[in-house]
């Protein structure tokens, strides 16, 4: 069968409403039918939306994406901050129509994200934790500094029995330097999980002390199930997040349900050497193609992680042992 791609007329009836349009078809070359081209329909039906949507003064898949992330919502947190199902964003993100209050709701909150406020104090019981913290930190950036503040210095006491130690790699715990060291890395590696984050941080401090005996962030590691990972690190990313230096999110992918670290505010390389930055952008030009799962297995063959039972703390002189100084 011959065909070939000719330009026609077509009417499309959209809510009642006729749109008319010159598109491009597939038509069969001897029998002059129109026939079924995919990527030929679809542009032809996206721009009959297109039409209808400039004719009525309606907001577009991309802005209302826009609008979403302005807030730094995922579609689930948007939709209940709306009151509406995450079904109907990602419908409307994805071409569909909105209703005409929801496009007026839409409308209204792209004009004026203040209002959105008042939304969120009658919805944000139905959003998630990481959604909260994401959209407060949107609407109210002051709260981040005093927050901060107080975190590093309840923290910071938290750690002091350790400062100097082994364990510590004979330095002084700072929640400013670590919580930077954390950004440089969430900063540079897309959709980073805390699992892989975790073995990056091991890898920069440890490896720094193996060059220079001392660490990078005064942070001691424990031996977890998944690999080395700094020692109530649930409780240091949580103190970051409750800073809003940076917000846990959930994976879009939709195949499996996953969260990863994305930064709110730059790294500030100021707080750290020259040296400390080699060592910190050698580990991440090492490690930052190797997913989750594998880098997680290739902390295992570290002795810091097979010498120790779970939930020990790892003591820096292993650092001595570890892989990627073999050779040096």
């Amino acid at each position: 069968m011959k065909t070939e791609v000719k330009v026609i007329n077509e009417t499309y009836t959209i809510r009642g409403e006729e749109v008319r349009l010159s598109i491009k078809a597939r038509i069969d070359v001897d029998s002059g039918e129109r026939m079924f081209d995919e990527e030929l329909d679809n542009e032809a039906v996206s721009r009959a939306f297109d039409q209808y949507r400039q004719r009525h003064g309606m907001i577009t898949p991309e802005r209302i994406k826009a609008l979403r992330q302005s807030f730094g919502l995922t579609q689930r947190d948007f939709a209940a901050l709306l009151g509406w199902s995450a079904t109907t964003i990602a419908t409307y993100e994805t071409g569909s129509l909105p209703s005409v209050a929801n496009n007026k709701l839409l409308l209204a909150l792209e004009k004026d994200s203040d209002m959105a406020q008042t939304i969120y104090e009658s919805s944000k019981q139905a959003m998630t934790e990481q959604g909260k913290a994401a959209f407060e930190q949107k609407l109210d950036p002051p709260k981040r500094a005093n927050a901060t503040k107080m975190i590093e210095r309840g923290i910071n006491d938290l750690f002091a029995a350790r400062r100097y130690s082994e364990f510590s790699g004979y330095q002084a715990f700072d929640l400013k330097k670590f919580s930077n060291m954390v950004l440089f890395f969430v900063s540079h590696v897309s959709k980073l999980t805390k699992t892989k984050l975790n073995k990056l941080l091991f890898y920069s401090d440890f490896e720094y002390f193996g060059r220079y005996t001392v660490s990078i962030s005064g942070v001691a590691y424990a031996r977890l199930p998944h690999g080395p990972a700094p020692d109530q690190f649930d409780l240091l990313y949580g103190a970051m997040e409750g800073a809003q230096l940076m917000t846990g999110k959930e994976s879009e992918s939709g195949q499996y349900d996953w969260y990863y670290e994305a930064a709110n505010v730059d790294f500030d390389a100021d707080l750290f050497s020259k040296e400390e930055l080699e060592v910190m952008a050698v580990t991440l030009a090492r490690f930052k193609d190797m997913d989750t799962k594998a880098i997680s297995a290739f902390s295992h063959g570290e002795a810091a992680w097979r010498n120790n039972a779970n939930g020990q703390l790892i003591s820096y002189d292993d650092a001595s042992s570890l892989s990627v100084l073999a050779g040096e």
